[in-house]
């Protein structure tokens, strides 16, 4: 991944004031990472294309198990409702894991990305991981708990693909799925309209 350059501004402080303030200027861009393009910086892809970068250069995942910005779409209260996943990983046909990209603690995030894996296909995604930039968390989907936290507890390719060899996958608790998208639905609410959209269902 090729980011901007940080610039670092000293405030030189006034006599007799202690010593000056290092203050950190992000760019205004990123550089996608499996695009080369161009992209606008937000805290959200700041933190997302370091991650993709780790996937492939440190797991040795390939830039086409890679997907950014799948839609799940459902209806609630007349609305159609479009909220994107930050990162899908999968092969074969399948997805096997998700990953959420936020500031903040990533405990606060983890029913989200559990309701996620459970909307995004007609099975539950059997990985979800959650990160800030700095905290990783890797959950079951399926039991909702916390199996690994560090960047070292993210599956790598090879053992990714294995499980996904033996693994059936379990399907998606139909009466439950109303719950799920009201929760994934209140999380996007409550955040920028960034990466969640909502518009009025069509008549």
């Amino acid at each position: 991944m090729k980011c901007h350059s940080r610039k670092i501004i000293t405030i030189t402080p006034p006599p007799n004031s202690g010593h000056g303030e290092e203050h950190e200027i992000f760019p205004d861009t990123l550089t996608d990472y499996l695009s080369g393009g161009e992209i606008p910086f937000s805290n959200r892809d700041n933190i997302r294309q370091k991650l993709v970068k780790a996937l492939v250069e440190g797991k040795g995942f390939r830039r086409e198990d890679i997907t950014l910005d799948r839609e799940i779409r459902f209806e609630i209260e007349d609305r159609q409702i479009c909220s994107l996943v930050d990162i899908s990983i999968g092969f074969g046909g399948k997805t096997l894991m998700v990953f959420k990209c936020a500031a903040g603690s990533v405990v606060s995030r983890e029913r989200q990305i559990i309701a996620t894996a459970r909307l995004l296909e007609e099975y539950v995604i059997p990985f979800a991981v959650v990160t800030n930039g700095v905290n990783i968390e890797l959950l079951d989907a399926i039991t909702e708990k916390v199996i690994g936290s560090g960047m070292q507890a993210i599956p790598a390719r090879e053992e990714l693909l294995e499980h996904s060899k033996n693994a059936v996958p379990r399907p998606a608790n139909r009466k439950k799925l109303v719950y799920e998208q009201r929760i994934l639905y209140t999380y996007d609410a409550m955040s920028c309209t960034l990466y969640c959209k909502s518009d009025p269902a069509p008549e």
